[in-house]
């Protein structure tokens, strides 16, 4: 069978793609902070608790040239909404994400954890998988190693065989492969919807940052 390529959304839209947020904690934190700040420096309320530096835009703009677009509480709902599909998305993705992407830092770091530990018998478990998402693959890796399919040969028949093999260059090839399928062609759906709710999310958080942002130059300007 001819190999083919995966097309441009199984590279790009998978769960590899959301895992840099998805397994993140104190970046979590630190990601939203710039999302944050516009509360801390631009809402009197705060003012008392750092050192007066809240509501500084209002001290600057009393001829109300520079009206704020929304008010404090439509801001705290847009921050509690842009949180809530964030940790919606984070729940997706820690319930349904493959564990080969949730319990490693990307492809490479999968592979240099899981070769050392590779098996015989769980290099065929992987390549069951792999010729199962991608039949393309099957036949490469059975011209390199036929004691892959279990049709063709015992487990024992397999582990000699993989101590006779001179380099890790097979193994490498089928963890990458494992990795990828697992990634790109597991549970395409909720991929979809984890990364709406991700990209939603962040767009919620941003919109008060904007506007506090654009009525900051609306001060400097007037």
């Amino acid at each position: 069978m001819k190999h083919t390529p995966d097309d441009w959304f199984q590279k790009n839209i998978n769960w590899e793609a959301v895992s840099g947020f998805g397994r993140s904690g104190v970046a979590t934190i630190t990601i939203a902070t710039p999302f944050l700040g516009y509360i801390v420096l631009y809402h009197s309320s705060f003012s008392t608790y750092f050192g007066g530096m809240g509501g500084v835009i209002d001290l600057q703009s009393q001829n109300n040239s520079c009206s704020p677009w929304l008010s404090f509480e439509q801001k705290i709902n847009l921050l509690y909404l842009g949180l809530l599909a964030l940790g919606w998305g984070s729940i997706l993705f820690r319930c349904l994400a493959p564990p080969a992407v949730k319990t490693s830092g990307g492809i490479a770091d999968f592979v240099e954890k899981e070769l050392p530990r590779i098996t015989a018998r769980n290099m065929r478990s992987m390549f069951v998988t792999v010729k199962s998402r991608r039949p393309s693959l099957e036949e490469d890796f059975i011209d390199r190693a036929p004691w892959l399919d279990r049709a063709n040969a015992g487990l024992k028949v397999a582990t000699d065989n993989l101590r006779q093999t001179k380099d890790d260059q097979l193994q490498i090839d089928l963890l990458s492969s494992y990795y990828n399928v697992q990634s790109r062609h597991s549970g395409r759906f909720w991929v979809f919807v984890t990364m709406v709710l991700y990209v939603l999310g962040f767009f919620l958080l941003a919109i008060p940052g904007l506007t506090s942002t654009f009525r900051v130059l609306c001060v400097m300007t007037s």
